[in-house]
């Protein structure tokens, strides 16, 4: 293992060619574990935190928080635990065996460093050339995001056996929080992919081995370089094998040994309709959905003690076997199947949306309540300035921008619909700013709540320049963990799909959401005269915990009243 590793400038999405250093969160001479938290980096599609993939110590920062540079670029020199930090004025210490700094050649900062896939680690401190003869790398799950604990990999872009180059794509993953597609940190070819498509592993996970050049796939692969000390290593079930194997020469991933271990089940129980017979996570979940025995074959069972074979199919097993149904169609109630039904698997985003309205559910204590709207003076205003707003703002002039201002102002009035409540604390925080959460829908695929910071600070212009930035940054991808944290208030607004009333779910640790639905012309009563106006129905879901309908009838009033009768060409300037 070397002495001195080089952490480069991530590639944190396919048209990514540079970032920029948002903060350091480790300083020279500090100690590091593997996965500590590094430096932060923004880029024009994502912000993330950058783990360590290394212990030790960190000798040298190359590029100060706030420049931008190329993906690649060496970013900061991690040594070994023990390590010195470079001062001012005094030459970097050269690296031990491997290092070209020690026979005079050019120091590591001045290589071209691999480029670090989110936390995967390196084995050495080579550039991104080659690794040495009979050198493997681990690639890991990267950790897109301070509180991202696991990914799914969408899709591999590379395969098996395929020569991969420094930078290439090499698979896609999503989180909870981000989909990116992640590059190749080292030349060679791609000799094993340990996780499929489609297949959830915690952050940290191998998902692939990278041999040098010329390696040839499908041979047993040379053991992969020592890994970071302060990542246990599984110790194999098979002498050479680079991860633990079953009775039958199957090799298991650490997601398939955890998921195995969870369940009680013994893996040779289990059919395995991967690449050789491999067992995948979905074989695991059927296993788990038709009552796979929880114990022990029967010690005849485990008498053969010669070596495992070579991992070949059983004999047992010969006959190909019928891939196994998803977990969810297996799981299905008896009788209910039908042969047209299709199965599909829930997207992560879909998984986290319902993860996230199911806690709000249970923990809060929800009512719904709701006002007419008459938008006729917002209507009249709008017809009138909304080709000069556009031109001007960039934004439409629809009804979102005036219900929005119309909120803010009545949270003012209202501060505890403004706040946030802790019943196990006994508290409640009430917040003297407006961090607005708009709920953006992505193509009927999930939602996401990024937030207009500060919208009490703005006028209606500046609410409608925010909120269509927002929403383009949602819907193309480009919001980082930051833009979505923090809102102290949301609003969904489902009114340009013609919804007549609704009542959402609340978006915690808020203690209210305002629905805006649609508008459609209607008779009113205009003094003892009958008139067509625009209305819509306003909805408020609020946590009764917080406050009572009072507050919720008053707060709405507010809002209605700032609608009917303020003068909204002032406001649209």
């Amino acid at each position: 293992m070397a002495d001195e590793w080089v952490v480069a400038m991530p590639k944190l999405g396919e048209t990514v060619t540079e970032g920029t250093i948002g903060s350091w969160l480790k300083q020279a001479g500090d100690e590091v574990a593997f996965d500590d938290p590094l430096f932060e980096v923004s880029t024009d599609k994502v912000d993330s935190e950058i783990p360590s993939p290394y212990d030790g110590v960190i000798v040298e920062i190359l590029v100060p928080a706030g420049e931008t540079v190329p993906v690649g670029t060496a970013l900061v020199r991690i040594g070994a635990p023990g390590a010195q930090p470079v001062h001012a004025g005094v030459n970097a210490p050269a690296a031990a065996t491997g290092s070209t700094a020690a026979a005079g050649g050019p120091s590591l900062s001045d290589q071209a460093a691999p480029v670090m896939g989110g936390s995967e680690g390196m084995a050495g401190a080579d550039p991104g050339v080659g690794a040495p003869a009979g050198e493997t790398h681990d690639i890991t799950m990267p950790k897109l995001g301070e509180t991202v604990t696991e990914g799914t990999v969408n899709s591999w872009l590379k395969n098996v056996g395929d020569t991969v180059a420094f930078d290439d794509p090499l698979f896609e993953v999503s989180t909870d929080k981000v989909d990116s597609e992640i590059p190749s940190p080292y030349d060679g070819v791609l000799l094993e992919i340990l996780v499929g498509a489609g297949e959830t592993a915690p952050v940290g996970t191998v998902l692939a081995r990278i041999g040098e050049p010329g390696a040839t796939a499908g041979a047993p692969a040379p053991a992969a370089a020592p890994a970071p000390s302060s990542a246990p290593a599984a110790a194999p079930e098979s002498s050479g094998a680079a991860e633990p194997v079953d009775r039958n020469g199957r090799v298991l991933s650490p997601l398939v040994r955890r998921l195995v271990a969870e369940a009680g089940l013994d893996v040779s129980t289990i059919r395995g309709t991967g690449a050789g017979g491999r067992i995948r996570r979905e074989d695991v979940e059927a296993a788990v959905a038709g009552g796979a025995a929880q114990a022990a074959p029967a010690p005849a069972a485990a008498a053969p003690a010669a070596p495992p074979p070579a991992p070949v199919a059983p004999a047992a097993a010969a006959a190909p076997a019928a891939p196994a149904r998803p977990a969810a169609a297996a799981a299905a109630p008896s009788g209910t199947a039908d042969p047209r039904d299709e199965v599909v698997q829930l997207s992560r985003m879909r998984l986290a949306v319902a993860a996230g309205m199911k806690k709000s559910q249970t923990d809060t204590a929800s009512v719904w309540t709701s006002v007419e709207v008459d938008f006729h003076n917002v209507e009249q205003v709008r017809n009138k300035h909304k080709a000069r707003f556009k031109k001007e703002t960039g934004s439409s002039l629809s009804y979102l921008p005036f219900i929005s201002r119309a909120v803010v102002d009545a949270l003012r009035a209202y501060p505890t619909v403004n706040s946030s409540i802790d019943i196990e604390a006994k508290t409640m925080t009430l917040h003297p700013y407006v961090n607005l959460g708009v709920a953006v829908d992505l193509d009927q695929q999930g939602l996401v709540v990024p937030v207009l910071r500060d919208a009490d600070g703005l006028n209606m212009r500046g609410i409608a320049k925010g909120i269509t930035a927002m929403a383009a940054a949602a819907r193309n991808k480009k919001l980082g963990m930051a833009d979505m944290q923090g809102s102290t208030f949301t609003i969904t607004n489902p009114g340009p799909f013609a919804s007549y009333a609704s009542a959402p779910i609340i978006n915690q640790p808020n203690t209210g959401i305002l629905c805006t639905d649609g508008v459609k012309r209607r008779p009113v009563a205009v003094g003892d005269a009958i008139a067509v106006h625009p209305t819509g129905i306003i909805g408020l879901v609020y946590d009764h915990r917080a406050f009572d309908g009072s507050t919720a009838s008053l707060f709405l009033m507010h809002i209605r009243d700032s609608l009917e009768q303020r003068d909204w060409e002032v406001e649209v300037g």
